[in-house]
């Protein structure tokens, strides 16, 4: 039987976040998730803001984490994620993740340039994603 795993490294702005052998990684996209398993097809994916899930080599459990933009390159059974912030669901602060979404409202509803309505939008998108996992 073929191995069913692949190497997987989880790197974000602020350092390495995880490195190791998994059987599946689960990542969001602007439309959705997608799902990687052990021999996928080489390419490159968009990683939005959200929920990664990640299930190591001998164990059912599934890991998760908050991640916000990037990518993921898969080439040669090798998994690398880049993205800008990764954090586990307990590390999150929800009063102040609460504030962030808030805030991130008040800029929407204000006029402002088209960067400044891209930034306040991904600010939003990031706040919703890290309330949304410490409900869980």
């Amino acid at each position: 039987m073929a191995d069913e795993t692949f190497y997987l490294r989880i790197i974000a702005a602020t350092g390495k976040f995880f490195s190791g052998k998994v059987r599946s990684v689960i990542i969001p996209q602007c439309d959705g998730e997608k799902e990687v398993l052990a021999h996928h097809e080489d390419m490159v994916i968009a990683v939005d803001d959200g929920e990664l899930r990640f299930q190591e080599a001998g164990s059912s459990e599934w890991r998760r984490a908050v991640c916000g933009r990037g990518f993921i390159e898969i080439t040669h059974n090798r998994a690398t994620i880049l993205v800008e912030t990764c954090e586990r669901p307990e590390d999150i602060d929800r009063v102040r993740a609460q504030a962030a979404k808030e805030r991130a409202e008040e800029q929407l509803r204000q006029k402002q340039s088209i960067q400044e309505y891209y930034h306040s939008s991904a600010a939003l998108s990031r706040a919703m994603a890290r309330l949304k996992a410490t409900r869980r």
